[in-house]
C-alpha cells in the first residue's frame, strides 16, 4: 500500500519570490553605489517606489508558504519554523561582525560588535527580514484564535500609523519597517487560499493590464494629497503585491523565462544572508563611473546572486551553515 501522494510545489511562489528578491538584492547594490559616489540620477527614483513592492510581495508570499506551520503546536513550530530563523540570524550575524571588521560597510554608524550585541531588542542590518519573520509568525500564531478581521485590521491600523510615521521607533528605520509589513504577512497567511485562486484562475491576457497598473497605481499615488500619503502608501503596496501575483502566475507558465525567477526563490535564503558580504568587497575596489552606473547596478546585482547561489551549493554541504545542527532538530522549514 502506498502512502499519500506528496503535495505538489507551486510554480508561482517561488517565482514571485525570487522576483523579489532580485529587487532587495538591487537595492542593496544601488544603495552601495551611491554611497560611494556613483550618480544614480533616474534609478534613484525607480529604487524608492520600488520600496512599495519588494518586501510587501516577499513578505505576503513568507505569510503563505508559513500557513501549514501556523497550525502546528508552540513546541513543534519552534523546532521547526522559529528555530531555524533564530539560528540563522545569529549565525549570520556573527558572520557579517567578522565580515564587517575587515571589509568597509558604508551604510551604518554602528560598529559591527555593536550590531551583534545589539541584535536581540535593536536590528540594524540587512538580516531584519529574518527578525521580523521570528516576529511575525510569533504574532500570527498568538492571533491564531481571533477572528481573522480583528488581527488583519489591527495590523492595518499600524501599517498605517507606521507610513506616517507615528509609530515610535527610537529613529531606528527597521522597527518602522517592521510595524509597516506586519499587515503583508498577515495577508500571506489569512489570504494564501485567495491568492492562490487568483493565481490558479488568472489567464495569460491578464499579464497586460497587471503590467499597467503597478505604474499607473505609482502615478496615482504621487497625486495623493500628503495628508493621505500614508494610507495610500499601503493600498499602493497592495495593489502591487496583487499585480506580481498575476504576473507571477503568467509567467510560472512559462518555463524558459520563468527560470532564473524560480531558481532564485527556491534559494532565498543563502543569498539574503551572503549578496551584502559580496557586495560591500566588490562595490569597494570598482572604480566609480568605469561603466554606465545602470550597467555596474545591474552587473553587481546579478554578480551577487549567481556568486551566492554558487557559494550556497559549497556551503549547503556543512554542517549549520544554513539551518541549525541536525541535533537540534528532527524537521525544518524553509524560509
Amino acid at each position: 500500500m502506498t502512502g499519500p501522494a506528496a503535495p505538489v510545489r507551486l510554480r508561482w511562489p517561488d517565482v514571485a519570490r525570487g522576483g523579489a528578491m532580485m529587487l532587495v538584492v538591487l537595492a542593496h547594490t544601488l544603495q552601495l553605489l551611491d554611497a560611494y559616489g556613483w550618480s544614480l540620477g533616474w534609478l534613484d527614483t525607480a529604487n524608492t517606489f520600488l520600496t512599495a513592492i519588494r518586501m510587501p510581495l516577499f513578505f505576503t508570499i513568507a505569510g503563505m508558504l508559513a500557513t501549514s506551520a501556523l497550525r502546528r503546536p508552540w513546541g513543534r513550530l519552534w523546532r521547526t519554523r522559529l528555530l531555524l530563523l533564530v539560528y540563522v540570524y545569529v549565525l549570520w550575524m556573527a558572520v557579517r561582525t567578522v565580515w564587517f571588521s575587515f571589509v568597509p560597510w558604508p551604510l551604518s554608524d554602528l560598529p559591527p560588535w555593536a550590531s551583534f550585541l545589539l541584535l536581540p531588542v535593536w536590528p540594524t542590518t540587512g538580516l531584519w527580514f529574518l527578525y521580523a519573520l521570528v516576529l511575525y509568525t510569533v504574532a500570527a500564531k498568538a492571533l491564531s484564535r481571533a477572528p481573522r478581521w480583528v488581527s488583519l485590521g489591527a495590523a492595518a491600523a499600524l501599517s498605517v500609523l507606521a507610513a506616517y510615521d507615528l509609530v515610535p521607533t527610537g529613529d531606528n528605520p527597521i522597527w518602522r519597517s517592521i510595524a509597516l509589513y506586519l499587515l503583508f504577512f498577515l495577508l500571506g497567511v489569512h489570504g494564501s487560499d485567495l491568492w492562490k485562486a487568483l493565481a490558479a484562475r488568472t489567464r495569460a491576457w491578464w499579464a497586460v493590464p497587471a503590467l499597467l497598473l503597478v505604474p499607473a497605481a505609482f502615478a496615482v499615488f504621487t497625486l495623493v494629497p500628503s495628508a493621505g500619503a500614508g494610507a495610500a502608501r499601503v493600498l499602493l503596496s497592495t495593489v502591487c503585491v496583487a499585480a506580481c501575483i498575476v504576473l507571477a502566475s503568467v509567467l510560472a507558465r512559462v518555463p524558459g523565462l520563468s527560470a532564473p525567477f524560480a531558481a532564485v526563490g527556491r534559494r532565498t535564503l543563502p543569498i539574503y544572508v551572503m549578496h551584502t558580504l559580496l557586495l560591500a568587497a566588490a562595490v569597494a575596489v570598482v572604480p566609480v563611473g568605469v561603466v554606465p552606473t545602470p550597467a555596474a547596478a545591474i552587473g553587481l546585482c546579478a554578480g551577487a546572486i549567481v556568486v551566492s547561489l554558487g557559494l550556497a551549493n559549497l556551503l549547503e554541504r556543512v554542517p549549520g551553515v544554513f539551518a541549525p545542527p541536525a541535533a537540534w532538530t528532527r524537521d525544518t522549514t524553509r524560509v
